[in-house]
């Protein structure tokens, strides 16, 4: 045990390698959510009992982004790396103090109304005399909020120290508690399993951290609590993130509750179409914006207000690159990754397709998700948080009030069969629902798309160094995404028959197919990105990996993995 604790423990500095590292347990991560999603997709299928699951993360996520916000590693950081290690001891046990008042207190307020809430948010599940179980659930849940509180404190510990590697770990030790809970816990103790399970995630989220930690004299001895105006400091420097982040969760309430006046599973169905969509996301999307990050900060904090624009438009170019033609493999083989990932036990055929139909729609927007996770984190380099967090609460109105309208529009037979024959579900009930993913998906690309020009307002010449990269990766996109459509008409159709290693030979052919003809594409346009990307390979693979001495600190905020998990 101790060797492991080692392993995840070293060092890694530089930009570059940090990215390798996020990006790779990014990977393993995710790996490991689509595993723990195939299980519950296995035994519950999109139903009931899955649906009030998730329902009961609705408020112990809200209280998790704002308080964990509000102790954010964006504060924690600056604030331990001009301290020297006594004072970084004394600055984290009022830190703690102060957080574990704060969330046992909001904690025990949420438990208290969660009852009229829940009653208020989901009334579907109170005519069917679900509610108990649901509020049961989310009082449980609501211990997540303060381990994963607990953890985003030891996660600024650790980042000040290089241990990216032990903080990335974290997430797989979460989703090995969800799924401790599914195959162990439910067994014993039913839905209630599963909320334990999330508990145990969380703990675990935290807990791998503590021997590290300890390690450097931390926590040694009951916390004090020290100068109670640096708590307050702290707090009040991170609202507008805590603000900005919790409208994300306002988005996520208010697209469930419009699920729960739907048909059954139509909550599970979303919920499972976001996850699938989050993994590309995480990869791609948030590695390079937190890699970005601080980068951006050392440019404008010495002036160099150009070579800011020059690094946030390289970012934003591999983030083309990469998502562009991403987008068109999942829109073509969105039947394929659903009934790979999930297709087994009570996932049945018609949760199959509306869950394909969703992940089409929701990965229109991971470009632009992607693309905005790097201009907040540039507007944050550049002290204007005020502006994110309007964006925000705009996509969060936004989305619920598109959701909403878009219902309506589909209750209009014509309408509706347009939408089920142009995502291929004709003739499925509870296809209505896509109107969540529609208007998720609308409502993210409308607001980067004001974040962007308000970027390009503010720091002029952005558009300029990121045009040709856009306008490659969409003929990119297209043609890789033709490649893997003719392909899959060659080797025939997906069927309710197709076994799971038929789906995933034909899903593997035409992708494979498709990401060839994009790299071709790519190749023949000179585009810079894809030379870098060539380049940066064969150097890897020719000298291999050599530790990178220096660099600048790499930010992972514990509150924002959140979002993705």
């Amino acid at each position: 045990m101790n060797r492991v604790f080692r392993l995840l423990s070293f060092e890694v500095r530089g930009v570059q390698s940090a990215v390798y590292v996020l990006a790779v347990f990014a990977f393993l991560s995710s790996l490991l959510a689509l595993f723990r999603d195939r299980l519950l997709a296995g035994e519950f299928g999109a139903g009931t009992e899955l649906d009030l699951y998730y329902a009961a993360f609705r408020i112990p996520d809200f209280v998790f982004v704002a308080l964990g916000a509000l102790v954010s590693v964006y504060v924690l950081i600056p604030e331990l790396a001009r301290r020297d290690t006594h004072a970084q001891k004394e600055y984290i046990d009022t830190v703690v103090l102060g957080f574990s008042v704060l969330a046992v207190c909001v904690g025990s307020v949420a438990a208290l109304f969660a009852p009229r809430l829940l009653s208020y948010l989901f009334p579907h599940f109170v005519e069917a005399g679900s509610l108990t179980t649901l509020v049961s659930l989310t009082r449980i849940m609501l211990l997540q909020p303060i381990l994963l509180g607990f953890s985003n404190i030891f996660a600024a510990i650790t980042q000040t120290k290089y241990r990216y590697t032990l903080y990335a770990s974290s997430p797989l030790f979460y989703n090995l508690g969800i799924i401790l809970g599914i195959v162990v816990l439910y067994p014993l103790w039913g839905l209630s399993g599963l909320a334990w399970g999330v508990v145990i995630g969380a703990g675990l989220h935290a807990g791998i951290q503590i021997p590290s930690i300890m390690s450097d004299g931390f926590f040694r001895k009951l916390p004090r609590l020290g100068d109670v105006r640096m708590l307050f400091r702290t707090t009040a420097v991170s609202v507008p993130r805590a603000l900005a982040l919790s409208m994300n969760q306002v988005t996520f309430i208010g697209l469930t509750a419009l699920a729960g006046t739907l048909a059954v599973g139509s909550i599970s169905v979303f919920m499972f179409a976001f996850n699938l969509y989050s993994v590309p996301l995480a990869i791609i999307g948030a590695s390079y914006s937190v890699a970005a990050f601080p980068v951006l900060a050392l440019s404008l904090a010495k002036g160099r207000q150009s070579e800011f624009i020059e690094n946030i438009a390289t970012a934003a170019r591999h983030i083309f690159f990469w998502s562009l033609p991403a987008t068109a493999l999942i829109i073509v083989l969105r039947a394929h990754i659903v009934r790979v990932v999930l297709g087994s036990g009570a996932f049945d055929w018609t949760d199959t397709r509306l869950t394909a139909a969703s992940l089409a729609m929701l990965s229109l927007a991971l470009v632009g998700q992607g693309l905005m996770l790097l201009l907040v984190r540039g507007y944050y380099a550049a002290g204007r948080t005020f502006t994110p967090f309007l964006v925000s609460c705009g996509i969060a109105l936004g989305t619920i009030g598109l959701g909403g309208i878009l219902i309506r529009i589909m209750e209009n037979a014509a309408t509706l069969s347009f939408i089920q024959a142009l995502l291929r579900v004709e003739d499925i009930q509870g296809s209505n629902m896509l109107a969540l993913a529609i208007a998720y998906a609308l409502s993210t690309l409308i607001g980067t798309a004001f974040l962007a020009f308000y970027f390009e307002l503010r720091f002029r010449g952005f558009f300029t160094r990121i045009g040709r990269s856009f306008a490659e990766g969409m003929v990119a996109a297209f043609t890789g995404g033709v490649s893997a459509y003719a392909m899959l008409a060659i080797i025939g159709p997906l069927t309710l028959s197709s076994t799971l290693a038929s789906v995933l030979i034909k899903g593997f052919a035409a992708g494979v197919s498709g990401m060839i003809v994009a790299g071709l594409v790519y190749a023949f346009l000179g585009n810079r990105e894809f030379a870098e990307t060539v380049a940066e390979i064969r150097g890897r693979l020719w000298r291999g990996f050599i530790r990178e001495e220096g660099g600048t600190e790499i930010v992972v905020s514990a509150e924002e993995a959140a979002e993705l998990k």
